[in-house]
């Protein structure tokens, strides 16, 4: 459990999403993304699409799943639809969302973290205080679990 304050000086704890929810979060997308790739690829290479130019379709056949993460965290509140159903969120590290350019950044930096790397991300989500991955160490984010506000009993609080 992490506690930090708000930049209204409000004491926030906040619990770091686990490495296993985010691996399960990233297999769910990668699998929608090629689920979605497999069903462009179809509809992009048949004579559905042929009044596009050949060269577009394949173009958009390689933005389309690239697009995904940066498409999804930014237009449903840091939740791309694994971490959705995995419960957990983008935050920004004073706990409010995230600006678009943290978006991006960790957008540009998760082919690095992935695949350049040799797997720097998960070393860094292991090693760091609030288990960030180095697209989240550069934008100011972090990965949290979301909490079910109406399974909280506030009269305790």
């Amino acid at each position: 459990m992490s506690y930090f304050l708000s930049s209204q000086g409000i004491r926030i704890q906040q619990e770091p999403a686990s490495f296993a929810a985010r691996l399960a979060a990233f297999v769910i997308d990668f699998t929608l993304m090629s689920i979605g790739w497999l069903v462009f690829f179809y509809l992009f290479t048949s004579d559905f699409m042929e009044f596009l130019n050949e060269t577009f379709r394949y173009v958009l056949l390689i933005l389309i799943p690239y697009f995904y993460p940066l498409l999804y965290e930014t237009m449903a509140s840091g939740q791309t639809i694994g971490k959705k159903l995995l419960h957990i969120r983008v935050v920004s590290l004073d706990g409010g969302g995230p600006k678009m350019t943290s978006f991006i950044l960790r957008w540009l930096l998760l082919p690095i973290d992935l695949f350049l790397s040799a797997g720097i991300g998960p070393l860094c989500i292991f090693f760091t205080k609030h288990q960030q991955r180095l697209g989240d160490l550069v934008a100011g984010t972090w990965v949290v679990r979301t909490q079910d506000y109406d399974k909280v009993d506030f009269a305790e609080m």
